[in-house]
């Protein structure tokens, strides 16, 4: 048991990761590295315990939430497969995933499934821990007293959750297309004691959305490699953005998963879309996804991680 030590002051995280250990090949190394990666207990911790809590101290409830990492992270893997064997993602428009996908009711990894999946690779995947770790200490921190944050798409609600909690003057907004996406991002919001009179939340197409607001911060994580028209997005943020503004912005770059139809092969590419939208990198972490890779490589999986400012 790699975080047995830990029981005592963590028994929650322990008994999660002795969960993913023993039930996924997948989580024997994966585990060990998040251990030696610098993970932060204590917020480990809350947010397993926030899902304990969410099901009413259920742990049959709370493990079933968990192993949808599991299932996440095998579906993963299989597809990588088919996209290192083939060249592309099997879907490429966003009506084929509607279709195949989020409208098929023999799909087990869906909706809220899906999002709590999404919510505990925050902690228990390596490159997405590095990331959340970047995010809360080079974007959520050391701001200036009041500000306006926007966060495309909410997803599961940590990060804009997290932000607000660390910036208690600022205001937020929150824009997503899913029900799902909405409603968890409201639990996490609650949670985080974040009261609702601090951030509105739209269901809405972003390049739909209008809003008189400029934005001093804005978050957009891992959301390109889900639409057509990726570049339309950045130019949409930028637009968003005031002209001192900060953007965060994550990518999934030829990492294949069921409902990725933008399909990136470079570092380069995505730095790309950043320049033509108006957009300078002004702190990069850019991580390989497997080892003795590179993450400049193409035909890779990386998670490309940076903050922008403007031109």
């Amino acid at each position: 048991m790699i975080f047995s030590e830990l029981k005592e002051k963590y028994p929650l995280l322990v008994d999660t990761a002795n969960y993913l250990e023993q039930n996924s090949f997948f989580f024997r190394t994966t585990l060990t590295k998040i251990k030696g990666s610098g993970l932060d207990y204590e917020l480990a911790e809350k947010l397993c315990s926030d899902c304990l809590n969410h099901v009413k101290q259920n742990r049959d409830g709370y493990f079933k939430c968990v192993h949808t990492l599991i299932d996440f992270s095998l579906e993963f893997l299989k597809l990588q497969m088919h996209l290192e064997k083939t060249g592309r993602y099997t879907y490429s428009t966003f009506k084929e995933i509607e279709e195949n996908i989020y409208s098929n009711p023999n799909r087990k990894l869906k909706g809220p499934w899906y999002t709590w999946a999404l919510y505990f690779s925050q902690i228990f995947w390596v490159s997405h821990w590095n990331v959340f770790r970047f995010f809360l200490s080079e974007f959520a921190k050391n701001n200036k007293e009041h500000g306006e944050v926007l966060e495309v798409p909410t997803g599961t609600g940590i990060y804009i959750a997290q932000f607000l909690a660390n910036n208690p003057s600022w205001q937020g907004t929150g824009v997503d297309l899913g029900n799902t996406a909405i409603e968890f991002t409201k639990n996490v919001l609650a949670w985080n004691k974040i009261p609702s009179h601090r951030i509105a939340l739209y269901k809405e197409d972003i390049y739909k959305f209008e809003t008189d607001k400029r934005f001093d911060r804005i978050m957009c994580g891992e959301f390109l490699e889900h639409v057509e028209d990726p570049l339309g997005v950045l130019i949409k943020l930028h637009k968003l953005l005031k002209p001192d503004g900060k953007l965060f912005l994550t990518v999934a770059v030829y990492a294949e998963m069921i409902d990725h139809i933008y399909l990136y092969k470079s570092a380069d590419e995505v730095r790309g879309h950043v320049k033509e939208a108006g957009f300078i990198p002004e702190k990069e972490l850019v991580q390989a996804i497997f080892e003795n890779k590179s993450p400049e490589d193409r035909d890779t999986p990386i998670n490309y991680c940076a903050i922008l400012k403007k031109i």
